[in-house]
């Protein structure tokens, strides 16, 4: 990978753990402490593809039963327009 932000072109980029939410038709998996690099300058997040897939495949064993999450949380969705009223 790059030692420089293709976003914004900053070249200092820091490891860093974050959350990271795959989002796969209406269903979701939170991950927490996600190893990322992250450019110091403007946020933007790399992951290593081999992370993504790991996220990918507990995701696919949780949706199918396979396995349990660590725990559950409930998440409120609203209609961009709606906040502006």
């Amino acid at each position: 990978m790059s030692e420089q932000c293709v976003f914004c072109g900053h070249k200092h980029l820091i490891d860093k753990n974050t959350r990271y939410i795959y989002q796969k038709d209406q269903q979701m998996l939170v991950v927490d402490n996600v190893p990322c690099l992250e450019c110091a300058f403007c946020g933007e997040q790399y992951f290593d593809v081999l992370v993504l897939h790991q996220i990918e495949n507990d995701y696919l064993a949780i949706s199918q039963h396979q396995k349990q999450p660590a725990r559950t949380m409930q998440v409120a969705v609203e209609e961009f327009s709606n906040l502006l009223s």
